[in-house]
C-alpha cells in the first residue's frame, strides 16, 4: 500500500540518487575532456574518446534492446520504478557522455587533419548532429519531464512509463547511427577505403 510516508520516502531516495549519483555522471566526463585537451595528449584524447564512445554506445545497446525486452513482461508500477531508477543515469549521464564523445571526436578531427570536405567526414557530422539534435530535442527533455514527474510523487505512471519507452526505442534509433559512425571510424584509423 503507496502511503503519503512511502511516497516521501521514495522522493527522498530520488533526490539522494539524484545527488550522489546523476551529478558526478554529469560532471566527470566533461571534466576529465576538459583536462586531456587542455594537457594536448592526443593519445589520450583518442583513448576518451574511444571509451566515451563505447560508453555511449554501450548504454545505447542496453537500452535499445535488453530494456525494451524486459519493459515489455512488467507492469505499470514495475516500469514506473526501473524509470525512476534510470532517470538519474538518462537524465545526467547520457548527455555528458554524449556530448564529450562527439566534442572528443571534432578535437581528434581537426588534429588528425581529417578534411571537414571529406565525403566520409560530411557522412559523420551528419550522423552526429542527428545524435545530438535527438538528445537535446527528444531524449533530455523526456527525462526531465519523468525527472519533474518524480519529484512531484511519480504519481502518474503512464506518463513516466510512456516517455521512458520513448527514450528506449529511440536508444534503439541512436544505437543504430552509433554502429555506422564506428563503421567510419574505422576508415579515419585505418585508412582503408569502404
Amino acid at each position: 500500500m503507496v502511503t503519503t510516508e512511502t511516497v516521501n520516502m521514495d522522493v527522498a531516495f530520488f533526490m539522494r540518487s539524484i545527488m550522489w549519483t546523476g551529478l558526478p555522471m554529469l560532471l566527470i566526463p566533461p571534466a576529465i575532456m576538459v583536462a586531456i585537451i587542455i594537457n594536448g595528449n592526443f593519445y589520450f584524447l583518442e583513448y576518451f574518446h574511444v571509451i566515451s564512445g563505447s560508453a555511449w554506445t554501450g548504454m545505447d545497446l542496453v537500452m535499445g534492446i535488453f530494456f525494451a525486452y524486459i519493459m515489455k513482461g512488467l507492469g505499470d508500477a514495475e516500469k514506473a520504478e526501473v524509470s525512476k531508477r534510470l532517470t538519474p543515469m538518462m537524465l545526467f549521464f547520457m548527455p555528458a557522455i554524449s556530448t564529450t564523445t562527439v566534442t572528443a571526436g571534432v578535437y581528434l578531427a581537426l588534429r588528425l587533419g581529417i578534411s571537414f570536405t571529406s565525403p566520409y567526414f560530411i557522412v559523420v557530422a551528419v550522423l552526429a548532429i542527428i545524435l545530438t539534435v535527438q538528445g537535446l530535442v527528444i531524449f533530455l527533455p523526456n527525462e526531465a519531464r519523468v525527472y519533474l514527474e518524480l519529484v512531484r510523487g511519480g504519481k502518474d505512471f503512464r506518463k513516466i512509463i510512456r516517455l521512458t519507452m520513448i527514450n528506449i526505442r529511440l536508444s534503439l534509433i541512436q544505437l543504430i547511427l552509433q554502429v555506422t559512425i564506428i563503421l567510419f571510424m574505422a576508415h579515419f584509423a585505418t585508412g582503408f577505403a569502404l
